[in-house]
């Protein structure tokens, strides 16, 4: 063997190991709920999302900036869907789900988020809820992948 197949035979092991690590790795798709079960506004569905605790939520009508963010989807006419990790930014502590105001309170250090994009209301935590994309799949809702 020369050099330069030597060369490519590395290189083509190592992307190889490179691209079998991320697909270990990458989440898989997660079906959460049929959308009929999302009958009403501020209907929940919790689920697991790589080993997390995750929440699907049908919203009301989001602002024009919400939408554009990508963090909804108009699952049906008029049917919008936000989905996050209930893992609190600020330590990973599970936050709860919303309350009648809202508003998603993590009981280890007193962090609260908006329940529509999952901004921070109230600290120590600074970043909001990590976001997840959502499908629709026929009639059922799917977790994809993280935002």
């Amino acid at each position: 063997m020369n050099r330069r197949t030597a060369l490519k035979s590395i290189a083509l092991g190592t992307s190889s190991l490179t691209a079998l690590a991320a697909a270990q790795t990458a989440p898989a798709v997660v079906k959460i709920a049929a959308l009929e079960t999302l009958k009403a506004e501020w209907d929940v569905k919790q689920f697991k999302w790589d080993g997390a605790p995750a929440l699907l939520v049908r919203v009301p009508v989001p602002d024009a900036k919400t939408l554009e963010a990508k963090t909804v989807i108009e699952a049906a006419k008029g049917v919008f869907l936000r989905s996050y990790s209930l893992s609190c930014t600020h330590n990973g502590c599970p936050v709860d789900v919303p309350n009648k105001d809202k508003v998603l309170d993590c009981p280890c250090h007193g962090s609260a988020f908006n329940a529509i994009d999952g901004s921070v209301k109230a600290g120590p935590a600074k970043r909001p809820l990590k976001g997840l994309k959502l499908e629709l799949r026929g009639a059922d809702v799917f977790a994809v992948a993280a935002l």
